[in-house]
């Protein structure tokens, strides 16, 4: 019998698949979005391609460890992998050492996944967050409507915990990140996984889950979410 978490999950992917005419799925490479990617694989599988574009926010800065395995798993899955990068912003000089981690963020992320669903007409756009692992996400709805560009977010995943993300991963044997796996000096492990000069490990029994984030960036959340961030 399926694990009923999975069964919604699924259950809303085919629901977005078939009420929209060109949706995308974003994947970040970590356990979040890569549970969220398997469960559509899956749920897919009778199918000769897999139904969803893959996007991939590149914003240049991005572990080592993540771009190896977004790029080898893109080919051993066989996704058609979109990499959303916002080019003018680099050349600009924007980083995460030269300005705030909220303009970084605005324009290396939010500029770029809204570029990329403007460039390529998507009218959905599922993303793997969860209530449970940011303040702000914890207002957010199965289907929530965006403008600029217009287009529906659908969040499948919002009903996990982290501890129920590495239950199925690790049930079912799926390939992740393994930046996870690596403990620094200390004790430290990385539990949440974003660009490499804005994510620290943190302890093992920490209770944040996002605790090695960027503080002043997690602080501005609500003003990112409505300006197009996840």
């Amino acid at each position: 019998m399926q694990n009923p978490l999975v069964s919604q999950t699924e259950f809303i992917i085919k629901e977005a698949k078939a009420r929209f005419k060109n949706p995308a799925l974003l994947w970040a490479g970590g356990k979040d979005s890569t549970t969220m990617l398997d469960i559509a694989r899956r749920a897919f599988a009778q199918l000769e391609e897999f139904p969803f574009p893959v996007i991939f926010i590149d914003t240049g800065y991005q572990f080592k460890e993540t771009y190896e395995y977004i790029e080898k798993y893109a080919e051993v899955w066989k996704l058609k992998l979109i990499r959303a990068k916002n080019e003018k912003a680099l050349k600009k000089g924007i980083n995460p050492f030269s300005v705030s981690h909220f303009e970084c963020c605005n324009a290396l992320k939010t500029a770029a996944l809204k570029m990329t669903i403007k460039k390529y007409k998507f009218d959905a756009i599922l993303v793997g967050i969860r209530w449970d692992e940011h303040g702000v996400r914890g207002k957010e709805s199965y289907f929530s409507w965006r403008e600029n560009p217009s287009h529906m977010r659908v969040h499948p995943m919002l009903n996990w915990s982290e501890k129920e993300i590495w239950n199925y991963l690790k049930r079912n044997k799926v390939p992740y990140n393994p930046l996870y796996d690596r403990v620094e000096h200390g004790n430290l492990v990385f539990r949440s996984i974003g660009c490499w000069p804005c994510t620290k490990p943190v302890p093992k029994d920490s209770l944040e889950e996002r605790g090695g984030r960027a503080l002043d960036k997690e602080e501005l959340m609500e003003d990112l979410r409505a300006l197009g961030y996840m």
